[in-house]
């Protein structure tokens, strides 16, 4: 009873140095995020009441912008368990800094993604039948929602021995755990939990733009960019606001390198999509194309010319500076981002027969209002739990 007590006494004092630490312009920060995610919740309860009647959804496009923002999360979450590989496996102990950082990242970018789950179900206890009731193991709906309660585990099991390394006294129990969960969570990552997600959409036969091998690959590539830049530009943003230097220059730049080598392996994808497509001038692959380039060109632009301008500044020496990163970073997450999108909306709006007619989809407020809600929501926990955990001990 004693030792409980303790253990509340220090957690309490923790919190209060947290508190005294952060100070106003913290809890203000967190005030202004309280405001959406309570509007989000709102709309989000009368959805779960009503049903998707104001949602931009339908029978013909059942997958909307929640879809889409779980594919990016997703893939956000495995491509950050590179940096514990680059850690552990390739001996770079100059990214341990971040390392409980980029853990922390992918485990509120993997709860992000099943939440979006679960607004897209509409009934949130439905999409918990999933592995527990509902479990049919040659379904990829099963695979993917159980590997994702895995990754969980194993990331929440990985920011705990990570914490304890960074401890005043780490036993070899709880350094040979980090180690190994480090290194076991990228395979697992990408090419079970993010090889599944994409293989979703690759075994959807009447898709065409779905309908390839290479899908599964396209993600995992996506991932790896999406997620190492994610990291990137958190570690970024913490240093400036906290006016502290978290990496050297020399690290700084080697994960310029390494991101520029994702970004340019997702391109090259990207460019032989577009090819096979307008080459082999097939019904669907045409009208593919008339989508993307008339009525999605924003998004294509943004998806192109934004991983090309981020791979360029990346190829230069002054790119792979703080300030450098922090444009490249963000171009790199806007223009996976804007993939994620075009590859989930454009995929259902081809017609699958010609007296369907034109077929749209456009988020509708109800989506919007949800969805910058849950993003709210995820910058708030990543916010909090970083100052409230101890990972930044190793800096």
């Amino acid at each position: 009873m004693i030792g409980i007590r303790k253990g509340i006494a220090d957690i309490k004092s923790h919190l209060l140095e947290v508190y005294k630490a952060t100070g106003k312009g913290f809890c203000l920060f967190i005030i202004i995020l309280l405001f959406p995610i309570a509007w989000g919740m709102i709309v989000w309860y009368h959805t779960i009441v009503e049903g998707h009647l104001g949602s931009g959804m339908s029978d013909v496009v059942p997958w909307g912008v929640f879809i889409s923002a779980l594919a990016y999360f997703v893939g956000a979450s495995a491509g950050a368990t590179i940096v514990g590989l680059l850690i552990y496996a390739f001996g770079r102990t100059d990214y341990k800094p971040i390392g409980a950082m980029a853990i922390l990242f992918g485990l509120i970018c993997i709860f992000g993604a099943t939440q979006f789950v679960m607004m897209d179900v509409g009934v949130p206890w439905r999409a918990l039948k999933v592995p527990w009731i509902l479990h049919n193991p040659t379904s990829m709906f099963f695979i993917s929602s159980t590997s994702y309660f895995g990754f969980m585990i194993i990331l929440t099991a990985e920011l705990y021995f990570s914490i304890k390394v960074i401890g005043t006294k780490p036993t070899g129990f709880d350094k040979k755990m980090a180690k190994w969960l480090g290194i076991l969570a990228v395979p697992y990552a990408l090419f079970v939990v993010h090889t599944f997600t994409g293989t979703i959409f690759g075994v959807i036969k009447a898709r065409e733009m779905w309908n390839t091998p290479l899908i599964p690959v396209h993600f995992v590539l996506s991932a790896l960019a999406c997620g190492f830049a994610g990291v990137a530009l958190v570690t970024v943003i913490t240093a400036k606001l906290e006016k502290r230097e978290i990496l050297t220059a020399a690290t700084y730049s080697h994960m310029g390198l390494v991101l520029a080598g994702f970004i340019t392996a997702t391109l090259f994808l990207d460019f032989t999509d577009y090819i096979v497509l307008l080459y082999s001038q097939t019904a669907e692959g045409v009208e593919t194309w008339h989508i993307i380039s008339e009525r999605y060109t924003g998004l294509f632009i943004l998806n192109i010319l934004g991983l090309v301008v981020a791979d360029v500044i990346l190829m230069t020496k002054r790119g792979r500076t703080e300030n450098g990163l922090l444009i490249a970073t963000t171009l790199t997450m806007l223009a996976i981002g804007a993939y994620r999108i075009t590859l989930v909306s454009i995929g259902q709006i081809i017609p699958l027969y010609p007296q369907l007619g034109e077929v749209h989809y456009v988020p509708s407020r109800e989506e919007v209002i949800m969805g910058v809600g849950m993003l709210a929501l995820m910058v708030l926990l990543y916010s909090v739990l970083a100052k409230a955990l101890p990972i930044r001990k190793s800096v």
